[in-house]
């Protein structure tokens, strides 16, 4: 994180004062360590190449720690004075995040059992910057503030062995503080994937979509529906090889002929889409050429264990 500046002080009636706001003729102490700073007007319009943004500033060094420890306490004051008044409305907070453990993208309520806030709630190996609880006064989901440093390792193991979810924000600068409804409905990190894992191995499963076209056949050029498993965060393409039972079954249902055919190139056979009109099969090397067709029919999203698949 680059330098910060500090835009807010205390006045000699203890009111907290944007550097905007402040006077040569009062006096100021510094919101985190109290200690008496300076005002530092610049002269230098802003978009010149020397501009600094207005600020106060310590007759020491400790400008940047108190300006990281002042900016993570009140971008915490600001969120949990925007989720109170959520709460007190009945209202919800709905969040999405882009999930490390199965790379998709889900949405949240932060409120969906939530009934109440605190502010560095005691769990005893830690205290959350901020705890939501439910009405049986359990936490159910915790959010971090990160400036400089983000959770420990311990900390994290805790959340995740007592099933609690863990939001954490990265907030860089004073501005954050004006666009607290945005970093909370996008935080930068959820530790709690919903979707399932898989029975067989435990690894997060994926969604998946049972997607078909219609192509001329390569060979007789009639009409040929081509059916593939595409997962919801595109990572990848399934030709029937690598379909069960169950993607058997959709893949018929939707009008796909695939049967088990033998190829030459690798010498040995394995289920592909087949013409119903001269018997040749599209290899699974072929099959992202397709998948870029127009879908004739996608089929609802399910859960499928891709980490079975390549093992």
């Amino acid at each position: 994180m680059s330098k910060l500046v500090l835009p807010y002080a205390y006045n000699n009636n203890g009111e907290l004062v944007h550097i905007d706001n402040a006077t040569k003729e009062d006096k100021y102490t510094c919101p985190n360590c109290n200690a008496e700073i300076l005002l530092r007007i610049s002269k230098i319009p802003a978009g010149h190449k020397y501009y600094k943004r207005s600020h106060f500033a310590h007759r020491g060094n400790s400008d940047n720690h108190c300006s990281e420890s002042f900016l993570h306490k009140l971008f915490k004051e600001k969120c949990v004075e925007y989720i109170s008044a959520k709460i007190a409305n009945n209202d919800n907070i709905y969040f999405e995040w882009h999930c490390e453990k199965c790379d998709e993208k889900h949405q949240g309520n932060l409120l969906k059992k939530a009934v109440r806030v605190v502010s560095e709630f005691d769990l005893g190996i830690c205290k959350p910057d901020i705890a939501l609880l439910d009405k049986n006064d359990k936490v159910v989901i915790v959010i971090e503030i990160v400036v400089t440093h983000k959770p420990e390792s311990e900390v994290m193991q805790y959340y995740k062995e007592n099933k609690i979810a863990c939001l954490q924000i990265q907030v860089n600068d004073f501005a954050d503080c004006d666009t607290i409804e945005e970093k909370i409905s996008h935080p930068d990190k959820m530790n709690i994937c919903p979707n399932p894992k898989c029975k067989k191995c435990g690894e997060i499963m994926q969604h998946v979509q049972m997607v078909t076209m219609i192509s001329p056949c390569w060979r007789c050029g009639k009409e040929m529906k081509i059916a593939m498993i595409s997962p919801k965060n595109g990572s990848c393409l399934l030709d029937p090889q690598y379909f069960n039972d169950e993607d058997m079954k959709i893949a018929r249902t939707m009008g796909a002929n695939i049967r088990l055919c033998y190829s030459k190139t690798i010498e040995n056979s394995y289920f592909a889409n087949v013409c119903e009109h001269c018997n040749a099969f599209v290899g699974d090397f072929y099959l992202p050429c397709y998948f870029y067709l127009p879908h004739e029919a996608e089929s609802d999203y399910y859960y499928k264990c891709l980490n079975c698949i390549y093992k």
